[in-house]
């Protein structure tokens, strides 16, 4: 028998405050953790990070505070529900807009928190940069920055939610074209609102140096208008 659809999810979306940051950091880790479609020796934060650590959560919130206190384009949305009377954040988004022509900065290495691998997540994270001005230097786009959900409530509606979330934003921006970056297990949830692949960003070679194996299917897409 094939598996059962889960019943139907009451969510709100609200923007995330400052005060939601350590948990949204735990939120995205527990969810690239446990990603579908990639074998953890593949997987690419799993690689950078290793398996969820407090230290890590705690430089990726004052990291998310930083951003937010420097970088206007940057909004947050959180996904939350209704638990034994209280709210709890099962998801969230992090994009950037940028309603005029903005430069790319090329990335700063970081002195990452002891349980991450340094040189793999200033390596990875600057490849990554490195495609988005490939593609988007010149263009007034929105970012896809972060979509994460925890395990036991994928396939609810809650990534569509916040991705048309961002998508109606950027309209109302006057945005037309859209970039982010996908494993495999959000890929067909992109595909279905348009995106396209555009450049798979590392191989397996990449990611041989830092002991891992396989194809980490790390996928740059666009929503070109």
């Amino acid at each position: 028998m094939g598996s059962q659809t889960p019943p139907p999810l009451s969510f709100k979306i609200l923007p995330a405050t400052e005060e939601d940051f350590l948990t949204l950091a735990q939120v995205e880790s527990i969810c690239n953790d446990t990603s579908l479609g990639t074998p953890l020796e593949a997987n690419i934060t799993r690689i950078m990070f290793g398996p969820p650590h407090p230290e890590n959560h705690k430089f990726r919130a004052k990291g998310l505070v930083d951003q937010l206190n420097k970088d206007p384009t940057m909004k947050n949305y959180k996904a939350v529900v209704e638990e034994d009377g209280k709210e709890k954040i099962v998801a969230w988004a992090s994009w950037n807009f940028y309603p005029e022509v903005t430069p790319i900065k090329d990335w700063t290495n970081l002195d990452w928190p002891a349980p991450a691998n340094r040189e793999a997540c200033n390596d990875i994270i600057g490849r990554m940069t490195a495609m988005r001005q490939k593609y988007m230097s010149g263009r007034r786009f929105a970012f896809l920055q972060v979509l994460a959900t925890l395990p036991e409530y994928r396939c609810r509606g809650i990534g569509s939610s916040l991705v048309q979330h961002g998508l109606a934003e950027a309209e109302a921006l006057g945005i037309s074209d859209l970039w982010l970056t996908a494993s495999a297990h959000g890929h067909d949830l992109y595909l279905k609102y348009g995106f396209r692949d555009l450049e798979s960003i590392f191989t397996h070679e990449d990611i041989a140096k830092y002991g891992g194996s396989g194809d980490p299917k790390v996928m740059a897409m666009g929503r070109l208008g």
